[in-house]
This record gives C-alpha cells, structure tokens and sequence, in this order.
C-alpha cells in the first residue's frame, strides 16, 4: 500500500500537534522538565501551547499538566496574545492554553513565546513559512485490500496530489484524518519530509490507512522550519535506537526552546482539504 513511504521518509511517535490526544513521554533523566508543545499556524482554530512535567521513567501516568503558567506571544510588530489555561474547562484539555484573543497568524512573521512556570521563563521563537497548496484529493480501490480487508469495507485509498515549488527550500509535516480523527499507519506515526525528497510534485501518492464508503478523509499539509525539521529527524533517531553496543548514546532532540525545556514551539502555515469518500468514476 503504502509507496507514500518513498516520498515521506521518516516515522517517528510524537508527543504533540493535537489537544485531542494524550500525551506521554518517558525521558532518559530522573530530574523533572518542563515540557513545551507549541503550535502556531496560519488557522485560528489550530493554535495552542500545550505544558506538561515529565513523569518518572516507570511510570504509566500522563504527564501532570501544568494549568497555572503564564504564557503570552508577542509578533514583530510587538503584538502581545495571552494565552488561557482551558478556558472551556474541558477535561481531555488539562495543561492546554489558548489565545484570549483568537487569531490566524501571517506568512513571513516571526512569533515569539514565553511561558513562565515556577518563576523560570521558558522563551522560542519561530517564522511563519508558506505551504504549498494542496491541488486535490482523489478515491481509488485498493484492490489487495479489497481481497482481504483488515476491516469490511474499509478497503478505499485516498490519492494526494500537490505541486512542489522548486524556487525555495521546504520542509512539511502531515496529517491525516479520518471522520475528523487523526490516523495512521500504525499507532503514534507522524509524517514529513523536505523537499528533496518530494521532487517537483507529490503526485498520487496514498494517504495513512483505508476508508469506508461515506467516510470524510482529510489531509492537512503544514510548512515546518528547517529547525523544526531537525528536532523531528532527532527524535526519531532517539525512538529508533536500539540501544546496541554500537547504537550512539541517547541525547535529547535539539529544540528552540530555552531552559532546557522539552518539546518544540512550532510556527506553521497549513493547507486544508477534506473530502467524501465515494465510489470512484
């Protein structure tokens, strides 16, 4: 099924980009850290900070949210947004903070964020990239799957077309939905890639997983530094290691983030499109 692998190289489980999951993390230290995972996009609806401590190495709990931070972002032209902990009080948001205002933020702008936690400023900044835009979506039968579907029904990929501008150097992450649900090809995977990968166009390339007839798959395609790139190709490596005598030591992802602060504050541009799965012409 999946030939999006050619295309985007690397999978890794991550521990940010949705309110609607929980968030885990073991890490390699005793010492409890501040996490940070910032979003910023281009969308009013999809900007968040998200503060957690690390939990201990064994233990199976979340990570305790921090609901008592004071977080602001402040643009170039020193335009200063407080952020709120929960403001709707929804229990699945403990340790999410949104705009007091909500805004979209802009393409070429520089965000600048601050969250102060037991008296310790955690600082990053990040510029708002453009995205490509997202040409189309389009059903076809898998006919392997249809053969033999791991869910009846479930057996309709959605193909992804996008042009790759060729006079800049990009970098994307993706994600996929289905009904409004984020999905995978297997549990925890995130997808991106730079654009040396991608060539000139992601031309008809299949999206995570299997649809049903009247399902709403979705693909949203986000512009990420070459920082954020980075700090995603890092984790992965630390995820990835199979701790052998000759695998290198395990070192924390690099991050914008100052105080030694986990996490990453990522500031992107999204391209958005849904569709409904039908039968294909």
């Amino acid at each position: 099924m999946k030939n999006l692998y050619k295309y985007i190289l690397f999978t890794l489980s991550m521990f940010f980009f949705s309110c609607e999951e929980t968030v885990n993390i073991d890490t390699i230290t005793s010492e409890t850290k501040v996490i940070i995972d910032g979003v910023i996009t281009n969308n009013a609806d999809l900007n968040f900070i998200k503060l957690s401590y690390t939990r201990g190495f064994y233990s199976k709990d979340p990570n305790p949210a921090i609901i008592d931070a004071v977080v602001t972002v402040t643009d170039d032209a020193n335009n200063v947004v407080n952020y709120v902990h929960n403001p709707n009080n929804d229990p699945s948001k403990r340790g999410v903070y949104f705009p007091e205002t909500p805004y979209a933020g802009s393409i070429w702008t520089t965000y600048h964020l601050k969250v102060t936690v037991d008296g310790v400023d955690y600082t990053a900044s990040e510029t708002l990239l453009p995205v490509t835009k997202i040409d189309s979506l389009v059903v076809t039968i898998d006919q392997e799957e249809m053969e033999d579907p791991e869910e009846e029904g479930r057996f309709y990929e959605i193909l992804f077309y996008a042009r790759e501008p060729q006079d800049r150097v990009d970098h994307y992450l993706f994600k996929f939905y289905r009904n409004g649900k984020t999905i995978r090809d297997f549990e925890g995977d995130i997808y991106f890639s730079e654009d040396d990968f991608l060539g000139e166009a992601i031309s008809g390339v299949p999206t995570a997983s299997y649809y049903k007839l009247g399902e709403y798959a979705k693909v949203e395609m986000y512009s990420i530094t070459r920082e954020a790139f980075i700090f995603y190709n890092d984790l992965s490596n630390l995820i990835n290691s199979d701790g052998g005598m000759f695998s290198p030591p395990p070192a924390n992802p690099r991050t914008n983030l100052s105080n030694g602060a986990f996490g990453y504050f990522q500031v992107s541009a999204v391209d958005i499109m849904e569709i409904e799965v039908k039968e294909p012409n």
